[in-house]
């Protein structure tokens, strides 16, 4: 008689975090909307590679003029982000990722009087998204996804949704070659 095992996604979770976690940073960029405006939001992210798992803490922030409404909003914030490989081989990665912050919404926001009203509220941004990597070269690689952000505070004008689009330094590799040359 045959037995099959059931694949939960807490054990691949656990198999993952008895890996040795090697360090990872990286600059982190999504383009989103704020108010239906064009946005860049840009980040420093630091965290553990569990190569199954990845976790992470970051620093992000955007500005935004809206010239026509003559409206201004910055934001900053604090984040943890978790990231799941589904998917990986030498050239390719699927990585879903889900990623948490808190910080501070500054809105300016000039009334049809004229006047304007300033204001500094928190921000709770909760996204997720799915990204795809691609290693060009032994060293560098393409990467895109998408996702969704909800603000979980109201009237601060950040839910959206994003994408992402970039170059990849694969530092591991760089690590693997220094130390292959070095010794």
């Amino acid at each position: 008689m045959l037995y099959s095992q059931q694949w939960k996604f807490r054990d691949s979770v656990k198999l993952a975090l008895n890996n040795k976690p090697t360090f990872s940073a990286g600059l982190d960029g999504k383009y989103s909307y704020v108010s239906g405006i064009p946005v860049n939001i840009f980040g420093v992210r630091l965290g553990a590679d569990y190569k199954k798992i990845g976790i992470y803490g970051g620093l992000y922030s955007t500005y935004i003029r809206d010239n026509a409404a003559k409206n201004e909003y910055a934001y900053f914030y604090l984040a943890a982000q978790g990231e799941y490989r589904w998917y990986r081989t030498y050239r390719w990665q699927l990585v879903q990722t889900l990623q948490i912050g808190v910080g501070t919404a500054d809105l300016t926001i000039r009334k049809p009087n004229g006047e304007e009203e300033l204001s500094t509220r928190m921000i709770v941004p909760i996204e997720t998204g799915v990204l795809g990597t691609y290693r060009i070269w032994k060293f560098i690689g393409v990467s895109g996804g998408v996702g969704a952000r909800i603000s979980a505070t109201l009237n601060t004008y950040f839910s959206s949704s994003f994408y992402t689009l970039g170059f990849v330094l694969f530092f591991d590799e760089l690590e693997k070659t220094y130390n292959s040359i070095s010794k």
